[in-house]
Order: C-alpha cells, then structure tokens, then sequence
C-alpha cells in the first residue's frame, strides 16, 4: 500500500498513460514521414508542396481539433470529481461544436488557400501541386475532428491504449494505400502526390470505426452512461467553449505564424525550400512524441485537481515535465550524431548532385535545432499542464505574441536587410527558447494549481 501511495503522480503513474499516446503520434508520424518520403521521389517541388498544403491544412483544422483537445482535461477533473456521466455530456458537447463549426472552417480555408499562396508569391508548379495537394487533404478537417472528440475521452479516462490502436489501424491502412496511388502498384492509378493525400483521407475513417465500437463497449455503459440520449448541456458546452476555443485559437495563430514563417523561408530558393521542408519533418517527428508526454501529464493533473489533490497534481506535473527532458536529449544527440544522414534520406535516387545545396542549408538549420529542442521540450509539456488547468488564456496571448513577433521579423528583415535563411533560423531558435523559459516561469509560480475548470 505504502509504495502504491508513492507511485501517486509519479513517472511509474504517468508512463502507462502517456507512452501509448506517444505511440500513438510516432505512428501517425510515421504516416506522415512516409508520405512526404514518396513524394520526395517526384521532385523538390513537390515535396515542398506537402509541407506548406499540409501546414495550411493542419493550421485550419486546429482552429477545431485546438478546441477539441480541452475534452481530455474536462473528462479528467469530471472523473476525479466522480461524476463520469458529466464525462460522457463533455463528448456530446464536443460534437455539436463539430457539427456547427467544422463546416465553416473548411469552406473559408477553401476559399482563402489560392490568396495564401499567391501572397509569397508561389507559382508555377510549386502553386499547383500545393493546391491540389490541399484540395484534397482539406478533406481531413472532419475525420480528424471527429477522431479527436473520442481520442481526449478516452486519454481523460486514462485508456490510451484505445488511441494506439486507432493510429495503428489508420497506419496499416494508409501506408500501402499511399505507395500504391502514388506509384501506381498493384493495379491502382498513379496519381503521385494527389495519391498520397487521398490515402490520408480514406484512412482517417478507419480509427472512428474503432473508437465508436469501444465507447458503446457494455463496460462503458455501465461506467458512463455512454448510450445515453445525446442533448445540448449549456453549462457543459460553455465550459469547452470558455476553456477550449482560446486553445484552439492559440494553436490556429501560432500555426498561421508558423506557416508565414515558412512561405518566407521557400521564397529563398528551391534548395532553402527543400531543406526547410525536411528540417521541420524532422522537428515534426521529434515533436509529436513530446505532445503525448504533454496530453498524458495534462490528464493526471485534471484528474488530481478535480479530486483536490493538488500536491499529486503538481507531482504528476513535474513528473511530465522531467520526462519531457530526458526524451529531448535523446533527439538532440541523433541530431548531432546523424546530421548528413537524417537529410541525404531525403534525396532522388536518380539526381543526387541537384540535392547538395539541400545539404548544405539542412544539416546547418538541424544543428541549430540542437541549440533550442529543450527549451522547445519545456515549452510543449508544459502547454499542455497549464491549457490543462484551464490557463489557456495566458498560454494563447504569450505564444501567439512570440511566434507572431518573429514570423514578421523574418518577413521584414529579409529584404530590407538581406537576412539570410541561416538567419532567419536563428530568429525561430530565440523565439522557441524564449516560449521555453517564459512558460517554466509561469510554471513555477503556481497559480495554475488553484484553477478549476468544472462547476462544483
């Protein structure tokens, strides 16, 4: 009893809840690195395309899926108050948000992608393929919101298993189905880079198929009241609405600064732009794990802070927190160990010498990288910790004003300064590690402890 009470809030209660969600993101990861890894095969500009379409695709679906991510918290402090059939409302109110909201999004962002790119001046086949990239892509905005609603009830309850088995499902699925409409195998049409994005789509349908199944499980039922009869809880809807939206706000601008900072980065050249591409998908795979560190902590400490325990709710914190750290010397040491490696991967088997600019900007920016990925470590646990107590509205103002700041000074100083794209990464190292020390400093002061985001 004495050690059980111990392991309260500690790495040995946080690991059997976040590592299946960091499972779970290295898979869809793993989805996404594979696609851009055939793609690559076709040309550099294409490869770009993926990048800046799937930017803006996944800038616009955050503005729902940010929202959505609130659930895992709301669901935690309801369980550890013990009113579970307030954690089934929760989903239910996640998707009449879906219902009403998604929709919109996606016939604005449809509308305002040809603007988008026209305004970095995109053209020719780089416009092109990044617009039919996105049509098609676009598309994603409803499976994945869906997806999310069931994926933060069932981490705020703890079983993240069922988020693993989702993503695997959706891997199983997309992999060959990506390879065979890019390339044209196994007597499918080869649709190269437009095949790769339509196996996103069909695959995105595969993991709500599961989830649904499981939260109508009889166990559920019984537990949650899972089947109970849908309906509008105003209460409940304005508490996902007040906490939520400026998460999902907070996400949406800092992608739409991100996004600006990489349409900069590709008016450079196709080499800066083809290095900028496989740098951030590298950043990309090392993040996400961090990201289900992040949402597995945020989980514990909803379900702490709604039980009252604010001492095994910092604990569990400190514990995300410290898991976050070791993993981020992990990735800086392959950085720095593989650097030539982790870009040549990248390169057309057919014209090796048109990649050796790509070299020779990538292996730079990914040295760089090393200099900021533990503060970047800091900054994402420790996100998902306070947007989890209901800070959201302190993390949206601070992130957004840096990732804001840098994207227009970048913007600004190229040509009124000819601020080179090694400096320009530079600027993006400063404002990563300042996010960092800013959020630990927030942290630390522990005002978040005393939040609560559910009525009594």
């Amino acid at each position: 009893m004495i050690s059980r009470k111990r392991s309260y809030g500690s790495f040995r209660e946080l690991a059997p809840i976040a590592l299946p969600i960091v499972l779970s993101q290295a898979i869809d990861v793993l989805m996404l690195f594979c696609d851009r890894l055939f793609v690559s095969q076709i040309g550099k500009e294409q490869l770009a395309a993926t990048l800046s379409g799937g930017i803006l695709t996944f800038m616009m679906t955050t503005l729902v899926t940010g929202t959505l991510g609130q659930i895992n918290p709301l669901v935690a402090q309801y369980r550890g108050a013990q009113r579970p059939h307030d954690a089934t409302r929760v989903v239910h109110q996640g998707f009449v948000f879906v219902l009403f909201f998604a929709p919109a999004v996606f016939l604005i962002s449809r509308a305002a992608a040809p603007e988008v790119f026209s305004f970095f001046n995109h053209g020719g086949v780089l416009l092109s393929s990044e617009l039919g990239y996105f049509e098609i892509l676009s598309l994603t905005l409803f499976t994945a919101a869906i997806r999310q609603v069931f994926a933060n009830f069932f981490i705020g309850i703890g079983e993240t298993k069922m988020v693993t088995i989702a993503s695997l499902t959706a891997v199983g699925l997309n992999l060959p189905l990506a390879y065979a409409l890019t390339f044209g195998a196994w007597g499918l049409p080869q649709l190269g880079m437009r095949g790769a994005a339509w196996a996103t789509v069909i695959a995105g349908f595969l993991p709500i198929g599961i989830f649904a199944a499981r939260f109508f499980a009889a166990d559920l039922r019984t537990l949650y009241n899972t089947r109970m009869r849908p309906r509008f809880d105003r209460n409940i809807f304005r508490q996902l609405v007040r906490y939520g939206l400026p998460a999902g706000l907070e996400t949406f601008v800092n992608v739409g600064g991100f996004t600006f900072f990489t349409m900069v980065m590709y008016s450079y050249s196709p080499d800066v732009a083809a290095a900028t591409t496989i740098v951030l998908n590298w950043d990309m795979v090392s993040f996400l794990p961090l990201l289900g560190i992040s949402q597995g902590a945020s989980s514990l400490v909803g379900r702490y802070l709604g039980a009252g325990k604010k001492k095994l709710a910092l604990r569990s914190a400190w514990s995300g927190l410290k898991a976050g750290w070791g993993y981020s010397i992990i990735i800086t040491s392959i950085y720095l160990s593989a650097t030539v490696t982790l870009i040549v991967i990248f390169a057309p088997r057919d014209n090796l010498v048109s990649f050796d600019g790509v070299v020779a900007v990538g292996k730079t920016m990914l040295r760089i990288s090393c200099l900021y990925f533990f503060l970047d470590a800091t900054y994402s646990v420790l996100g998902g910790i306070l947007k989890g107590a209901g800070d959201t509205l302190w993390t949206m103002l601070v992130s957004n004003t840096a990732m804001w700041t840098a994207a227009v000074l970048v913007y600004q100083f190229k040509d009124r300064m000819g601020l080179t794209a090694i400096g320009a990464w530079w600027v993006l190292t400063a404002m990563v590690s300042s996010l960092g020390l800013l959020f630990f400093w927030r942290f630390i002061q522990g005002k978040w402890l005393n939040r609560l985001m559910i009525s009594a």
